[in-house]
């Protein structure tokens, strides 16, 4: 047997790594699909989109590798999320995750290697790898309003069809376009330049760039059809916040949820009043459509009573790490991340409805 080797994914790649994930069970995509995710971001530059490991010819593993850029004071820094990490359940290339997990860790160029959406299984071999938990309890935590306790009781009941996806039907998600709620203007990304939304959150010691072409890209999903967006609120036209939000479900058995995947906000007295028309805004829009529940992850980077403009919420907990970092930057160190900078609008499963996979 041929000693296997890591290289750099390639778009030929793309119909191997769709039949890994398929196989392990990761939500599914198409290698249109993928080539969205490994070679279209904006943001990636020169670092390899991702490895596979390759073992008698053919492709035994796969760990994707999505850069994002920050500033901290004058450095630019490129943070590294590893996602996707799935291997072959077959044969002696089974695992390859924990050498594809140590060659994201020591691949030059970017200030750290890290996960913010990892399941248990893959903790533990990122911890094996050198990551640590750093967040700790504010790392596994999320905010959840709950909109439809009937439907959430209602899905509990053993289901009548054997079989196939439970809970599915289709939502109106409108956004109804620009609105004013006392005093905010709620704005699509349509009517944002890139200066309305270059200066939110950069009050913090690091800094995520943004740009209209970088959110534009994150709602770019072929394999989606909808159930995805953003909502910005402006006051006297300033831009203060920013969400993005998709609807998912996290397996065929479960409900449905929104997840606001993404969060940026000027931190100030005006920012807190924008933050808490947002919050409700999106509330109100999922609520409007029947969807099930809303969350947030990471919900300590809100202001105090900022969630509360939703109604009543409450605090839900992973039952273990789902964020492991390996920093090279010293400044990463106390890093406190966001929604936005995980990788929900690419990792989450897409409801069947709105898929465009046939």
């Amino acid at each position: 047997m041929s000693a296997g080797h890591i290289r750099d994914v390639r778009p030929d790649d793309l119909p191997d790594i769709a039949r890994l994930v398929a196989r392990c069970g990761f939500p599914v995509r198409s290698p249109a699909g993928w080539r969205w995710v490994l070679f279209e971001n904006p943001d990636q530059g020169d670092i390899p989109p991702g490895w596979v490991y390759e073992a008698e010819g053919r492709v035994a593993g796969f760990l994707g590798n999505f850069v994002m850029r920050y500033a901290s004071g004058g450095d630019a820094l490129a943070i590294a999320t590893g996602h996707t990490m799935v291997s072959d359940l077959d044969g002696a290339q089974r695992s390859t995750g924990l050498k594809l997990v140590r060659h994201g860790v020591a691949q030059p160029g970017v200030g750290g290697f890290v996960t913010l959406n990892n399941n248990a299984l893959s903790g533990a071999v990122l911890r094996r790898a050198g990551g640590t938990p750093w967040l700790g309890a504010p790392g596994r935590e999320w905010a959840e309003w709950v909109l439809r306790p009937d439907r959430i009781l209602l899905s509990r009941l053993p289901t009548l069809r054997p079989g196939g996806e439970r809970h599915e039907r289709d939502f109106a998600l409108q956004d109804d376009g620009r609105c004013e709620k006392r005093g905010v203007t709620l704005l699509p990304l349509d009517e944002l330049a890139d200066e309305d939304i270059a200066g939110l959150g950069a009050q913090g010691r690091i800094a995520r760039k943004v740009s209209l072409d970088h959110l534009r890209y994150r709602l770019a999903d072929p394999d989606r059809l909808g159930g995805a967006g953003y909502r910005a609120a402006a006051m006297e036209g300033e831009v203060l916040a920013l969400a993005g939000f998709v609807l998912t479900k996290p397996a065929p058995e479960r409900l449905e949820h929104l997840e606001i995947m993404d969060w940026l906000a000027s931190d100030c007295e005006r920012g807190r009043i924008a933050q808490r028309a947002l919050v409700a805004h999106i509330i109100t829009l999922a609520r409007r459509a029947g969807i099930a529940r809303v969350r947030l992850h990471f919900p300590r980077n809100l202001p105090a009573g900022v969630l509360s403009a939703g109604g009543p919420y409450v605090m839900r907990h992973h039952g273990h790490d789902p964020c492991h970092a390996h920093f090279a930057h010293p400044a990463l160190q106390g890093w406190q991340p966001g929604p936005g900078d995980a990788d929900y609008f690419l990792a989450f499963r897409i409801p069947p409805r709105l898929t465009a996979l046939q």
